[in-house]
């Protein structure tokens, strides 16, 4: 599989958190929260379809495939580690660091995710 645009990867971490929240998960759902459109949601449900990374019946609620929910959790991963870097670390504010966290999950390579979660676990115990 490509590497996938930082969009989708928004929109798998998104289902994925709604999922943990709600026992389905609509396209209405994933639109509000993430502040687009429905047809945005749509078509980036049909290339995570495509990708086979999510399933949808006709009408119905979105649902992640196993592959679909291990790349989400990485991402949601990423994002947590990073996030706890800028405020636990840095000092950054809450709100600040979960737009800039958001933000750097998609750029950031593993081996430096990696040492991250090493500096995190040395410093914070």
């Amino acid at each position: 599989m490509n590497r996938m645009s930082p969009s989708l990867e928004d929109y798998l971490e998104m289902i994925y958190f709604l999922r943990t929240q709600n026992e389905s998960v609509r396209t209405t759902d994933v639109a509000n929260a993430i502040g687009v459109s429905k047809p945005s949601v749509n078509q980036a449900i049909k290339s995570l379809k495509e990708k086979g990374l999510a399933d949808q019946e006709r009408y119905g609620g979105v649902t992640l495939t196993d592959k679909g929910t291990e790349i989400a959790k990485r991402v949601l991963g990423r994002h947590n580690l990073i996030k706890q870097f800028l405020v636990d670390v840095l000092g950054v504010d809450e709100s600040t660091a979960e737009q800039e966290a958001c933000a750097m999950e998609h750029c950031i390579g593993e081996s430096t995710i990696q040492k991250l979660r090493n500096y995190l676990s040395k410093v914070l115990g």
